[in-house]
C-alpha cells in the first residue's frame, strides 16, 4: 500500500510567503502612518497649549500696566510696534515690585523679557535693564502680532495714545505649515494709560 504524502508545494508555499509579507508591509506601513501621525497631533497640542497659555499671560499683563507714579501725562507703555511691546506694570506680590516687560516676535518664536524694581516703596522706581529673552511658544507663522487702538477705535501710532491692543499667534507645525492655528484676543489698558 501507498502512503498518502499530502502537503504544499514549493508554489504554494511561495505563493502563500508574497502574500503574508504583501499583509505585513501594508500593516507595517499604517502602523508608522499611525505613528508618525500620533507624533505630529502631540506637536499640534503642545504648540496650542503654548499658544494659549502665551496669550493669557501678555493680555492679562497689559490689562494691569502701571508706571507707579500717578501722572496722567505719562504712560507706563515704554514701545510699541507690530512685533514688539514695552511696558511697565506690577508683579502679584505684597508690597508690590514695578515690572518692565518686553514681549516680541523674533525668528518665529513669541519670547518675554522681564526685569523687576529693586523697591517697593513707590516712585521714583529703580527698575534694571531687561534680562534675556525667554521663549513662550515657537513655530509662529504670523509677522503681525499687535495691533493698536485709541479710546476711540482709530489706530494708535504713539505709546500714549494706546487704549486697546489686539494681540495674534497663528502656529504651525513644521511637517503640516498649512494647517495653522491662529489665537486672538483683546486687552484693554486700565490704570494710567
Amino acid at each position: 500500500m501507498a502512503r498518502r504524502e499530502d502537503g504544499f508545494t514549493l508554489i504554494e508555499l511561495l505563493s502563500a510567503m508574497i502574500v503574508l509579507g504583501i499583509v505585513l508591509a501594508s500593516f507595517s506601513m499604517v502602523l508608522s502612518s499611525a505613528i508618525r501621525h500620533s507624533g505630529e497631533v502631540e506637536e499640534q497640542g503642545n504648540l496650542q497649549s503654548e499658544a494659549r497659555s502665551a496669550i493669557a499671560s501678555v493680555s492679562q499683563d497689559l490689562r494691569q500696566v502701571f508706571d507707579g507714579d500717578g501722572d496722567l501725562s505719562t504712560t507706563p507703555i515704554e514701545s510699541i510696534g507690530p512685533t514688539q511691546i514695552t511696558f511697565l506694570s506690577p508683579d502679584r506680590a505684597q508690597p508690590f515690585h514695578l515690572r518692565r516687560l518686553s514681549y516680541r516676535l523674533s525668528a518665529g518664536e513669541f519670547q518675554r523679557a522681564i526685569a523687576v524694581s529693586t523697591d517697593t516703596d513707590g516712585a521714583p522706581w529703580s527698575i534694571p535693564a531687561l534680562g534675556s529673552y525667554q521663549k513662550l511658544v515657537g513655530s509662529l507663522v504670523n509677522g503681525t502680532v499687535f495691533t493698536f487702538q485709541k479710546a476711540d477705535g482709530t489706530t494708535a501710532t504713539t505709546p500714549l495714545d494706546v487704549k486697546t491692543i489686539g494681540i495674534v499667534l497663528t502656529v504651525a507645525t513644521a511637517t503640516s505649515p498649512s494647517r495653522q492655528y491662529t489665537y486672538q484676543t483683546r486687552a484693554t489698558v486700565r490704570g494710567e494709560s
